[in-house]
């Protein structure tokens, strides 16, 4: 663990010349301010450092001094630069000195607050994020309503010109076809060696266009939040580089995979996984981690606003379809059980599957959590799991929301679960976030309907 006195070292004995400053907004894109290494001193840890007004961030009416107080959690060397280094940082409230109840990473670190509380001594997370490499990407900018198009550009494609690829599934293709391995390989390495979050594996995604996947090794929930940012600004970064462009949106291509998001969970009392029973016969999985899937079945409708939380997102969910079900397979159930190995009280985890790679961790991952241990709290029992292919199923388990706008209707009617999680006013802006987001969707045109319905 890295600590203030470590990073001042660092700066000093490296000549460091920036430090970037990186915090994260309600829907959870990341900021900087790059900062003078001369400026950075024990007392930047402690009371922070001023900085430009973030009240338009934050969609704040009146001004408040908020100050960035720097983290050495998050420090990192930037390779891409020079003479720069990277930490992450939390808002405070300089009248108050008290954390910014809109900042998101105050959500991860209420949680684990709450966890100790409950008696548990953390929640691991880990991520398994998928995202596209693209060769370039067009979109059509005229004046809102006049127009609405993209091309997406990628030389792994089996709908376009080249006869380097001809396969619709690309999932585990070797070289030379997973044309942007070195890139990935580079976005991997990187969040390991210079941001010191560990990786499981990395390989092509189920997208023949492209598609990349990066498991990020469990870690503690704050830990991980970080660790998912951070892999998003190195693979924008890294892609940027190699004039590539990076996209982690839902569902990018019409014909192809969504991005998916496996978020693989685990809590421990001290040495012990509360999730592991040697003796369980289905999946050496314990009561309490039948109580947590219980939970999150029970919520599964609500949580979405955070797991699934774009409008795109629903079109992903169209032709990746789940179900609020639970199994040890992969079949469409959206909560799995992975049991490769028996006795591995280590590996048990609970993985929540329909999530997707838009998400900001610091809401979605404490969210899910809450709605586990709701679950274990009201001892919810989640049923019997659904072993077989839920799709060819006669009775199939409930849908989830089709649309944002259900899972909203879901949130607003079921959130008792966030209580003490998530702050009244960050929750209160983010769906107001969500509703606006689905107003411009509905309100603009697209090239399809165009195409579709001009001569009616």
């Amino acid at each position: 663990m890295v600590n203030p006195e470590d990073v001042l070292k660092y700066i000093t004995s490296n000549d460091i010349r920036w430090v970037d400053v990186h915090f994260v907004d309600v829907p959870g894109n990341l900021h900087r301010i790059s900062l003078s290494g001369r400026k950075v001193s024990e007392e930047s840890f402690i009371k922070g450092i001023k900085n430009p007004d973030l009240t338009n961030i934050f969609c704040e009416e009146e001004p408040k001094e908020l100050l960035l107080v720097l983290d050495s959690g998050g420090f990192a060397r930037v390779p891409w630069e020079n003479s720069s280094v990277r930490t992450f940082s939390n808002i405070y409230q300089g009248t108050k000195g008290e954390r910014y109840l809109k900042d998101p990473r105050y959500v991860a670190d209420h949680m684990e607050t709450n966890l100790k509380a409950a008696g548990i001594t953390s929640a691991m997370i880990s991520s398994e994020v998928e995202f596209y490499y693209f060769d370039n990407v067009t979109i059509d900018k005229s004046e809102t309503g006049q127009s609405s198009s993209y091309f997406v550009e990628t030389r792994e494609s089996y709908y376009g010109p080249s006869p380097f690829w001809n396969r619709k599934n690309g999932a585990y293709i070797n070289q030379p076809f997973d044309s942007y391995s070195g890139a990935r390989s580079q976005v991997a390495e990187t969040l390991e060696d210079n941001f010191n979050y560990p990786v499981n594996y990395h390989c092509h995604g189920r997208g023949a266009a492209a598609q990349q996947r990066i498991d990020v090794e469990m870690q503690m929930l704050r830990s991980a939040c970080d660790a998912l940012t951070s892999l998003k600004y190195i693979a924008r970064n890294v892609g940027y580089l190699a004039n590539l462009m990076a996209t982690f949106m839902p569902f990018p291509v019409a014909v192809e995979k969504g991005n998916s998001l496996g978020i693989g969970m685990s809590l421990w009392k001290k040495d012990s996984n509360l999730f592991y029973d040697s003796k369980d016969k289905y999946s050496q999985m314990s009561q309490t981690a039948r109580y947590f899937i219980g939970g999150i079945l029970e919520h599964a409708h609500s949580l979405m606003v955070f797991t699934n939380p774009a409008v795109n997102s629903y079109k992903k969910l169209k032709v990746d379809k789940y179900y609020a079900a639970w199994s040890k397979y992969d079949n469409g159930a959206m909560v799995k059980i992975p049991y490769k190995r028996e006795n591995d009280d280590a590996g048990k985890k609970v993985i929540l599957s329909s999530s997707d790679s838009s998400v900001n961790p610091y809401l979605a991952y404490p969210a899910v959590i809450s709605a586990g241990l709701d679950g274990i709290k009201n001892k919810k029992d989640p049923g019997s799991p659904v072993d077989g292919r839920i799709e060819g199923m006669a009775k199939k388990p409930k849908h989830l929301p089709t649309s944002l706008s259900e899972a909203i209707d879901a949130l607003q009617s079921d959130a008792n679960y966030l209580k003490g999680v998530i702050p009244s006013d960050l929750l209160a802006d983010y769906i107001d976030m969500k509703l606006e987001e689905i107003k411009e969707y509905e309100e603009g045109n697209t090239s399809y309907e165009m195409n579709k319905y001009f001569n009616l």
